[in-house]
């Protein structure tokens, strides 16, 4: 929908990482439960974590100003819990909470960061060889994952049905998606995000999630 919010609201751009996050949670439990997700919201969530020098925030998930058509399921999980809906997931929550706990713990390394942005930044040079197979890019993905995050005591239990968190394909893609929603918190952190702002500026965000669904 376009709005006449300008570009530089701080809100705006909190309301955009937020859904991002959300979303990266509500895909995970997608596919822990159900074998398979949306892919068009996967696909705009995942991509996120390599687009490291894109010139705008909206850009990263694929969209444009007040347009981001690849983040329609993070900004119906977002808008849910801005409304304080119980219809919420609770493990989306967790997920949720998981990720801004392990972003938090991650932004703390700033040897694990490089090592990171060193892996990303070659995986990005590498990826006209995954073009044509997604399933390839989400396990290099998970790999970086596995070896960096991974590492630490805390991590995020995913629940869901054993036939589905035991394929392969599947745990690439929790991976690569949990992934997404660390770079989305990140996101989040750099406009300003804290986590008092979804209760004091609810309402604010609530519209500004509306106006951009």
């Amino acid at each position: 929908m376009t709005t006449s919010r300008p570009i530089s609201s701080q809100l705006y751009k909190e309301a955009i990482a937020l859904a991002g996050v959300f979303q990266a949670a509500a895909l995970v439990d997608q596919v822990a439960t159900q074998g398979r997700c949306d892919e068009d919201n996967f696909a705009a969530s995942v991509d996120s974590v390599l687009k490291l020098d894109a010139p705008t925030l909206e850009a990263i998930y694929g969209g444009q100003v007040n347009f981001l058509p690849g983040l329609s399921l993070g900004f119906a999980e977002l808008e849910h819990v801005l409304q304080e809906k119980r219809t919420i997931n609770p493990d989306t929550l967790r997920y949720v909470m998981g990720l801004l706990h392990l972003q938090k713990k991650l932004q703390r390394e700033e040897e694990l960061i490089n090592v990171v942005r060193t892996r990303l930044a070659l995986l990005n040079e590498q990826r006209p060889h995954f073009e044509d197979n997604r399933e390839m890019l989400n396990e290099r993905l998970a790999g970086i994952y596995e070896d960096t995050l991974s590492t630490f005591r805390y991590r995020i239990q995913v629940n869901g049905n054993r036939l589905y968190l035991e394929n392969p394909a599947n745990v690439g893609k929790i991976r690569a998606l949990l992934f997404a929603g660390i770079r989305s918190v990140m996101l989040w952190r750099q406009t300003g995000g804290k986590r008092w702002h979804l209760f004091l500026y609810r309402q604010k965000l609530l519209d500004t999630v509306r106006e951009l669904k």
